[in-house]
């Protein structure tokens, strides 16, 4: 066998060598993209697991949370300041599911509920006269994206899941 021949296998076992190291590659940059979007998933599940958590281990703050959807102007001053602090968290948690969504590591099929249900609470009367003075917290595509988008399939209103007709109350 020739210095030629020789050269000529060398370089095939090279390039099967690389084609190797490039389908390993491929396969750990895939892996480590399917853990970033499972701890961005569990990070959002958990911010927004927090937030409810804390409505509901408040006493009248979840009954507090629904009226302002519907009623913010008809709220006092203390209400309007505490859910103030509610819708802002709220929608924080929302622009940054936004935005994981449109960076890819937020898959369309668990981005399809969060949307839904963003969009359901945006629509509401109440949250609209909040979100008329705190729109500029938020970043600009955020707020361009909740005004342009369309909500494809409801979801009922709190008052509706509870069968409530007007502000809901304490029993």
């Amino acid at each position: 066998m020739t210095i030629a021949e020789l050269g000529s296998i060398g370089e095939f076992l090279g390039s099967i060598a690389v084609f190797v190291s490039l389908i390993y590659l491929a396969v750990q940059v895939k892996r480590s993209t399917d853990a970033a979007r499972t701890s961005t998933y569990q990070s959002v599940v958990s911010d927004f697991s927090a937030l409810n958590q804390s409505m509901t281990s408040t006493p009248d703050l979840s009954l507090l949370f629904v009226n302002a959807l519907e009623e913010f102007e008809s709220l006092s001053a203390d209400e309007k300041a505490k859910v103030s602090q509610l819708f802002f968290m709220c929608f924080r948690n929302f622009e940054n599911m936004y935005y994981q969504y449109r960076k890819g590591y937020l898959e369309e099929e668990l981005w399809v509920g969060w949307k839904r249900l963003m969009l359901t609470y945006f629509a509401r009367p109440g949250f609209q006269s909040w979100w008329s003075i705190r729109t500029d917290v938020y970043s600009r595509s955020f707020g361009e994206f909740l005004r342009t988008e369309k909500i494809d399939k409801p979801i009922k209103t709190y008052y509706d899941i509870t069968q409530m007709a007007g502000p809901a109350t304490k029993e």
